[in-house]
C-alpha cells in the first residue's frame, strides 16, 4: 500500500489521462468520456451550434419576410391611386358594361354579369401586378435592393413580401367585384365555383406579378419599364374576350383574340364560375401560366444576380 505525500497529483490523477476532460462540466456542457476518445470532444457541439445557425438563419428569413409585407402594406394603404385601381376601376367596368349590354343580355338569357365577372377579377389582379411592379421598381432605383443585399437575408424575401402584399390586396379587390357582380344578378355555379374562380385567378395574378417585376427589375429603367406595363394592360384586356363574348367577332379576328394570353385564363375562370368544364381553354391557360412561372422566376433571379 502506498502513500502520497508529496505536493504533485496524486499519480491516479496525473493529467497524462486517456482523453482530455475539462476541468468543469459547466465549461464544456457538451463534453462526454465517449465523445472525448473518439477525439471529437466538440462534435455534438458543433451540430448544436450549426443547428442554431439555421434555425436563426430561418428566424431571420421570416421576420425580414413580415417586415417587407408589412411595410408594403401601409404603403399600399397610403396611395391612393393604388387603393382607385384596386376597389373603383374594376367594380367601375363591371357596371358600366353591365348598365349597357345587360338588359339586352338577359332578353336572351344570357347571364352577362357572370360574364363579365370572370374578365373583371382577371382584371383587378393585372392591376395588382402592374402595381406591384412598380413598387419594386422603385425600391430598385432607391437603393432598397442593394441595401438589403449588405443584410444576412436574401434580397429575394422583398419580392416574397410583394408577392403575399399583392395576395391580400388581390382577395379584397375580389370580394368587391364579386360583391358588385352578384348584386347585378350573376348566378355562379353556388360556393365551389366562387372558390375555383377565385383559386385560379389569385395564381393568375401571382404569376402576372411574378412576370412582371422580373420585366421590370431586368430592364435598365426599372420604374419606366413598369409605367409602360401597366399602360399596356388595358389594351391587351380590350383584345381578348374580356367584354365580348368571341362568337360576336369577325370571323378573322376570332381565331387571333381567343388564342391570346388574357382569353384562355379568362374563360377558364367563366367555365369553373358557372361549373363547367375549360376544356381545350384549361390547358391553353396552364401552359400560359407555366411560362410565366417559369420566365418570371428566371428574369427576378438573373435580376437580382446582377445588382451590385
Amino acid at each position: 500500500m502506498s502513500t502520497h505525500t508529496g505536493g504533485g497529483p496524486h499519480p491516479a490523477e496525473s493529467t497524462h489521462c486517456a482523453y482530455p476532460r475539462p476541468s468543469t462540466g459547466a465549461s464544456n456542457p457538451h463534453w462526454t468520456p465517449e465523445a472525448a476518445e473518439s477525439g471529437h470532444p466538440n462534435q455534438d457541439h458543433d451540430a448544436v451550434d450549426t443547428d442554431n445557425d439555421a434555425v436563426n438563419a430561418l428566424r431571420l428569413t421570416w421576420r425580414a419576410f413580415a417586415g417587407a409585407t408589412w411595410r408594403n402594406m401601409l404603403r399600399l394603404r397610403r396611395n391612393t391611386a393604388s387603393l382607385v385601381s384596386a376597389f373603383v376601376i374594376p367594380g367601375l367596368f363591371m357596371l358600366s358594361f353591365w348598365s349597357v349590354f345587360g338588359h339586352a343580355a338577359a332578353n336572351t338569357g344570357f347571364d352577362y354579369a357572370l360574364f363579365l365577372l370572370g374578365a373583371c377579377m382577371v382584371q383587378a389582379v393585372m392591376f395588382t401586378a402592374g402595381g406591384s411592379a412598380g413598387a419594386l421598381a422603385v425600391d430598385m432605383e432607391n437603393g432598397l435592393l442593394s441595401r438589403m443585399r449588405a443584410m444576412p437575408i436574401t434580397a429575394l424575401v422583398a419580392v416574397g413580401g410583394r408577392l403575399a402584399t399583392d395576395l391580400i390586396r388581390s382577395l379584397c379587390s375580389l370580394a368587391t367585384v364579386t360583391a358588385l357582380a352578384l348584386l347585378c344578378g350573376a348566378e355562379p355555379d353556388g360556393l365551389s365555383g366562387l372558390l375555383l374562380g377565385f383559386g385560379v385567378v389569385l395564381l393568375v395574378g401571382e404569376v402576372l406579378s411574378l412576370a412582371f417585376c422580373g420585366i421590370a427589375l431586368r430592364s435598365s429603367h426599372p420604374v419606366q419599364t413598369a409605367g409602360l406595363l401597366q399602360t399596356i394592360e388595358m389594351p391587351l384586356l380590350v383584345f381578348s374576350t374580356a367584354f365580348i363574348p368571341v362568337a360576336m367577332l369577325p370571323d378573322w379576328l376570332g381565331p387571333i383574340v381567343e388564342h391570346l394570353p388574357f382569353s384562355p385564363l379568362i374563360d377558364t375562370t367563366r367555365a369553373l364560375l358557372a361549373g363547367t368544364n375549360p376544356g381545350a381553354a384549361g390547358w391553353e391557360a396552364f401552359a400560359w401560366l407555366s411560362a410565366g412561372l417559369l420566365l418570371g422566376s428566371l428574369w427576378v433571379a438573373n435580376a437580382f444576380r446582377r445588382q451590385p
